[in-house]
């Protein structure tokens, strides 16, 4: 059966505010993305959501709050639903990060399919880990519609699967803006994207295009 998935990137952060790479270090939302976290909730109180998961970060997780509290259902922390981990970068600014690892760095902001965060992940494992944590989710609500709360880049891996493109020509796929709704369904495998970087539910709070991770 065909299984939908409903993925939202978190709200604005603090550290995009502060424009920090973030992946696991962990941040709140900023006032802006609180009240995009409740536009989101408004948007989809009246959709039929079976279940709603969420990364366990803060600021993916206090998205996935007033969604919860409007529909009534329990969110599920699921830590394989993280942004990248980042390692050395985790944390530092764009502009330290172009100082101290230009390379690396340089291939993320050209080549991101190819990047490996220096000491961290790569962008093929955290694909890898996405894409197997929503197969599961699948298997676990065959045939529902799944809510999930996640991060850029595990949309952007989810959007390059769906086009049927390798991890490796990621950087062919766009950012999605924060608090975007990102629509797609599942079956026998295989991700079909019905809905990508929607924000018209923001009015004016849209943020997080083209490079805000």
């Amino acid at each position: 059966m065909k299984t939908k998935f409903i993925m939202i990137r978190h709200g604005f952060s603090v550290a995009n505010d502060m424009r920090r790479f973030a992946g696991n270090f962990d941040v709140d939302l900023t006032e802006t993305g609180k009240k995009q976290a409740k536009l989101c909730a408004e948007a989809l109180k009246n959709e039929k959501i079976d279940a709603i998961y969420s990364s366990d970060l803060k600021r993916a997780y206090d998205t996935a709050v007033p969604i919860s509290e409007a529909l009534g259902i329990e969110i599920i922390k699921c830590p394989e639903l993280r942004e990248i981990s980042a390692g050395e970068w985790e944390g530092k600014l764009f502009d330290e990060l172009c100082e101290e690892y230009p390379e690396e760095y340089s291939t993320w902001r050209n080549d991101i399919g190819n990047a490996v965060c220096t000491g961290g992940e790569s962008v093929k494992q955290l694909s890898s880990r996405i894409l197997s944590a929503l197969c599961d989710i699948a298997k676990k609500n065959d045939g529902k519609t799944i809510c999930i709360t996640t991060h850029a880049t595990p949309i952007r891996a989810v959007c390059t699967a769906a086009a049927g493109l390798p991890t490796e020509q990621m950087s062919k796929i766009n950012w999605v803006g924060n608090a975007s709704f990102n629509i797609f369904d599942y079956e026998d495998g295989k991700f079909t994207a019905v809905k990508l970087s929607d924000m018209t539910h923001l009015g004016e709070l849209k943020t997080g295009l083209p490079r805000n991770v």
